[in-house]
């Protein structure tokens, strides 16, 4: 096909992409709402108010995601020095990956084989599958996300979803997801205790799955979720990683005020964009526009997540999957690549059980233009 076809190819592709929008239907929302999603706790805890709590918040991160899985399983095997240890989180939220796997970390280290074992058995057909181009003009994602749910079906069980619950009723503690609202475009808070809460719902465990689907639903890549009718997509649209004013949320008006509060953070990425080369395409630049977003969106929410911490008077920790050569990074195609996921798990134990602490506090954790120029050569440099 030469220039001229193609040229007249795109211009026919483009106005039967145009011709088919005006065949999509409005959505209709009854009682539309911009207010939180329900089930939502706002009871008092059934358990005393504590003087400590700790607080784990899961970013977002894609394959990266593997990091994480690999440090909460090391983490629990920390035994000394006493406050390194892993403690008992009495708060835990997840945003997109963080947040499929934020229920088994949040249930404690029994469940590390399965967090193991979900990664391991984890890649990208696992995750998504490709449409046709004909799927994607006339439908709302490029993937089909079927295989995720498939996946989740397997370990987000009834049996696990009472776990959820009894960790409310017998401790007090409390979990939850973020994914943002496309139509309000704010983040909202998915109360996944509250819907565990709910044992006699019969769609208990299918809803917690949604909530769990909507909160990793990259836009445009793969398919929103559809909760009461609102649009649910990715919470790292809007931030990386949850932040304290919404962990405020979940500790509630009857927390006490004076309680010390550990915030654990969890960063499933580097922090840093890695150095491409990029070529001179619309298409490509595009992506790399999304990158460079993306990486930048990450700093920012952990810096505003320290900041707002220390201004509350809590402790803020955090670590960041940094400083390991696990390449290539994935393709688009092939993103949940099974051999990078596996690369990061590995990466993140070591960090956890290294001699030396992983854990960051302020602002000197963040990475630097030195320390990109220091880890990567120019992409574009000849050899």
């Amino acid at each position: 096909m030469n220039i001229g076809e193609k040229a007249v190819a795109s211009a026919c592709l483009l106005l039967l992409a145009a011709a088919l929008t005006g065949c999509i239907s409005k959505r209709v929302v009854e009682q539309p709402t911009c207010s939180a999603f329900e089930p939502r706790l706002v009871e008092p805890g059934p358990v005393p108010l504590r003087e400590e709590i700790n607080v784990l918040a899961l970013s977002a991160g894609g394959p990266w995601g593997g990091f994480g899985m690999g440090f909460v399983t090391g983490w629990s095997e920390v035994q000394e020095p006493a406050e390194r240890r892993r403690p008992r989180f009495d708060i835990a939220v997840g945003i997109s990956t963080g947040a499929i796997f934020v229920t088994h970390a949040f249930l404690g280290t029994e469940y590390d084989a399965v967090i193991r074992e979900q990664l391991f058995s984890m890649s990208t057909q696992h995750v998504f599958r490709r449409r046709s181009i004909a799927a994607i003009l006339v439908g709302d994602s490029v993937a089909d996300t079927r295989p995720l749910r498939r996946m989740l079906e397997k370990v987000i069980t009834p049996e696990l979803l009472d776990r959820v619950a009894d960790a409310w009723l017998t401790e007090g503690r409390r979990l939850a997801a973020i994914a943002v609202d496309m139509d309000c475009g704010n983040p909202e808070l998915l109360d996944l205790t509250a819907l565990a809460l709910q044992r006699e719902r019969p769609d208990r465990v299918a809803r917690y799955i949604d909530y769990l689907m909507a909160s990793s639903a990259s836009p445009i890549a793969f398919p929103p979720v559809f909760v009461d009718g609102r649009m649910l997509v990715d919470g790292a649209l809007r931030q990386h990683i949850p932040l304290p004013r919404q962990i405020v949320e979940l500790l509630g008006e009857h927390a006490d005020p004076a309680a010390r509060v550990n915030l654990y953070v969890i960063v499933n990425s580097p922090l840093m964009t890695v150095p491409e080369c990029v070529r001179d395409h619309v298409l490509l630049i595009a992506l790399r526009t999304s990158d460079l977003w993306t990486g930048e969106r990450s700093i920012d929410s952990v810096a505003l997540a320290v900041l707002d911490a220390e201004r509350r008077g809590w402790r803020a920790r955090y670590v960041v999957a940094s400083g390991v050569p696990c390449e290539p990074t994935p393709p688009a195609d092939d993103y949940f690549n099974a051999a990078f996921m596996q690369c990061q798990y590995e990466h993140g134990y070591r960090a956890a059980v290294a001699s030396e602490s992983p854990w960051h506090e302020g602002l000197d954790g963040l990475p630097s233009a030195e320390d990109i120029d220091a880890a990567f050569p120019h992409p574009c440099a000849k050899p």
